[in-house]
């Protein structure tokens, strides 16, 4: 099932979440779009708590230019049950986070990947 989802981020500096995966799904994480709708620029960050205690890092401070945006949909990242999207800018104002995802059914997976 393909899903979009998004927030409009106004404070600086605080992580917001976006998006979680729940349990029993995974998912792949398609298309990133960053829209900063302010006057000024500022610096998005985007990454993902995953639910083995890590951190995907997949934009970290970069400057969007005030009306401009960022799109990312030529990568995949897959994302197991329970990581969470979240989302930053560096300073207030008005930024759009998007993201899709295709969530799918968590699957058995064998030995070696475990």
């Amino acid at each position: 099932m393909l899903y979009t989802k998004n927030i409009d981020i106004l404070t600086a500096g605080t992580p917001t979440q976006i998006l979680d995966i729940p349990k029993g799904f995974v998912a792949h994480l398609s298309t990133i779009y960053i829209s900063n709708l302010a006057a000024n620029n500022n610096d998005a960050t985007l990454y993902v708590d995953k639910s083995d205690g890590t951190v995907l890092n997949i934009i970290n401070g970069y400057t969007i230019s005030n009306k401009n945006f960022l799109l990312i949909s030529d990568a995949v990242f897959v994302l197991q049950e329970e990581d969470i999207i979240m989302g930053s800018t560096a300073d207030a104002g008005d930024v759009e986070f998007v993201v899709t995802i295709d969530l799918l059914y968590k699957q058995a997976v064998y030995s070696n990947f475990g």
